[in-house]
């Protein structure tokens, strides 16, 4: 990581200088590129800042002439902004983090409480069938005595009409 903020800053010198020779007629495309890398290694505002600080300084020693440093400002402002607007995706993506978690915990909690629903809706669905398979047995002990009985009674009526001839 320090070997590749050490080529930034030699770049950044080197963006800094072609940008204050060529005067009015500069173009703010290098500096920009700069702040996409800075912003892709991470870099924060105060880090630019202070290569930014160094190379005016060793600029400064080499020239003198006028408006050097309002120059400079606006290549600064111009190799800040793609750091500055990483931050502010950034926050704006973290309040949509922080909007999608909170509707996460609302399902989370409404999840627990239909797992809880359909946990009690199966103990009692399990009561019931339980019932149901008693009640059952129950009818088909009921069925076959009365199938017995009628089988008895047709019996004995049959008895009875024989007797009775």
């Amino acid at each position: 990581m320090k070997r590749k903020l050490t080529r930034l800053s030699q770049r950044y010198v080197v963006a800094l200088r072609k940008h204050l020779k060529q005067g009015a007629r500069a173009n703010l495309h290098s500096a920009h590129n700069f702040g996409c890398r800075a912003a892709a290694l991470d870099l924060e505002t105060l880090d630019v800042a202070r290569i930014h600080e160094r190379a005016l300084a060793a600029l400064e020693a080499s020239s003198s002439r006028d408006g050097i440093i309002e120059r400079a400002e606006i290549f600064f402002a111009e190799a800040i902004t793609p750091i500055e607007e990483t931050h502010c995706a950034a926050l704006k993506a973290n309040v949509r983090l922080r909007q999608i978690s909170q509707a996460l915990g609302r399902r989370t909690v409404d999840l627990a409480a239909s797992q809880r629903s359909l946990k009690q809706d199966i103990v009692q669905r399990k009561t019931v069938e339980q019932s149901l398979k008693k009640s059952g047995k129950h009818s088909r002990k009921l069925l076959k005595e009365s199938r017995r009985l009628q089988k008895h009674l047709q019996r004995l009526t049959h008895q009875i009409l024989s007797a009775q001839e």
